[in-house]
């Protein structure tokens, strides 16, 4: 399998219109994006570059030498465009933008959902593993490993190198959570017995759906890698095309067997569940994994939820402790009062009136209103019996009028 395998996109009716001849106008060194030429001219200007690259090999890697990020010990595909900024190389690694060349050969960015995911999947690995998640590593290989997989460049080079989206590096080479790798520490020489991953995650292009799911299933099986995942964003070619998650674990013989599709995977690895969740397909799927301490799946987004709903839960809890407790001050103020009305009373019952009521009768009212409570105008009616002495068991409101001790 060469390494340029592409996906086929679907032919439109504009397509089978083309003309059957390039566009004589059209400059071959040109690489065109989709809307500026047709196809038959997009795969003849690719063919031709590709051919004066194959026939010029010095004069090629004289302008691959000008570029800042050239590596005299990488191997430069032909079939692949290397600007200053920009490749189509998958396998390259360096800083540069990583565009996606197409079967009729047209360049265009990533798709808008690689970015958001890969990153979105780096902070799910980080949270299961820690520091010993890497984006985009360089992992280079004997080159035996490259034509086993069936990887070569379109001079029939083996690759020797590639560049996975995500790896999951063993537990010795853990960082603490501030630190960061150096270029060195990001470089992993598989072909001078430095560890194997111990998972690696793809997140495909339209030109690395067929690749990276054959080609790289029998490189990373070859290498050793327990667990290899590839994440399909969706969304092409069409909008509304789901996105999908693949699992390939290592078996005994040495080769992966792909999981059947469903829901969530158990990842031996990550010793939980993982899935791909798309609520529907106008949305960007997320990664998730399973906290069985938790009951709940989490990523970024769903943690970020979570931390909502906790703080709501929270900050409700708290309001209600305060209203109970500014209702248990209000009720403590209130018998405070009451206490005191009830003393006030009963000091005025028996100093006002020790000669217009009998004691007993004093002492009935006074225990009817320690254990009743007084009239909220007990001071009124005291000073009304002064006044009208007779009206005494009215005003006061003695109970068991008919026994008044009298």
């Amino acid at each position: 399998m060469k390494a340029v395998e592409l996906r086929k996109p679907i032919r439109s009716v504009a397509d089978e219109r083309a003309p059957a001849r390039p566009d004589p106008a059209w400059d071959w060194q040109v690489v065109p994006r989709h809307g500026d030429t047709n196809a038959v001219t997009a795969r003849a200007a690719w063919a031709k570059r590709i051919a004066w690259r194959l026939a010029h090999p010095e004069a090629w890697r004289a302008e691959l030498a000008q570029l800042a990020y050239f590596d005299p010990a990488y191997t430069y595909d032909e079939a692949h465009e290397y600007w200053w900024d920009r490749t189509t190389d998958p396998h390259l690694s360096t800083d540069i933008r990583h565009w996606i060349l197409t079967e009729d050969g047209f360049v265009s960015p990533q798709h808008y959902r690689h970015t958001p995911l890969l990153v979105a999947m780096l902070f799910v690995l980080r949270a299961m593993f820690g520091n010993r998640v890497e984006r985009e590593p360089e992992v280079h290989f004997d080159p035996d490993f490259g034509g086993r997989a069936g990887m070569y460049t379109e001079n029939g080079h083996p690759v020797s190198q590639v560049e996975p989206d995500l790896v999951v590096l063993p537990r010795e080479l853990l960082l603490p959570e501030d630190a960061e790798r150096s270029r060195e520490g990001r470089t992993m020489r598989i072909d001078r017995d430095h560890p194997i991953p111990e998972l690696v995650v793809e997140i495909l292009s339209p030109t690395t759906r067929t690749k990276d799911v054959r080609g790289k299933m029998h490189l990373y099986a070859d290498l050793g890698i327990a667990e290899y995942l590839t994440c399909d964003p969706g969304g092409e070619p069409e909008p509304d095309v789901p996105a999908a998650l693949q699992f390939f674990r290592l078996q005994p013989d040495g080769r992966y067997r792909q999981d059947e599709n469903a829901s969530a995977y158990f990842s031996t690895v990550c010793d939980t569940h993982v899935r791909l969740w798309q609520p529907d397909t106008g949305r960007p799927p997320r990664f998730q994994w399973w906290d069985a301490g938790q009951g709940r799946w989490r990523d970024q987004a769903a943690d970020a939820e979570y931390e909502r709903e906790r703080y709501n839960r929270e900050r409700e809890a708290e309001r209600e402790r305060h209203n109970r407790e500014r209702e248990a001050e209000r009720e403590r103020h209130n018998r405070e009062l009451r206490a005191t009305r009830l003393e006030v009373a009963v000091d005025l019952l028996h100093k006002l009136l020790p000669d217009r009521v009998a004691p007993a009768d004093r002492d009935r009212i006074e225990e009817a209103w320690r254990r009743d409570g007084p009239p909220a105008d007990a001071v009124d009616r005291i000073l009304a019996v002064r006044q009208s002495p007779t009206e005494w068991r009215f005003l006061l409101r003695i109970p068991n009028e008919d026994q008044t001790g009298e």
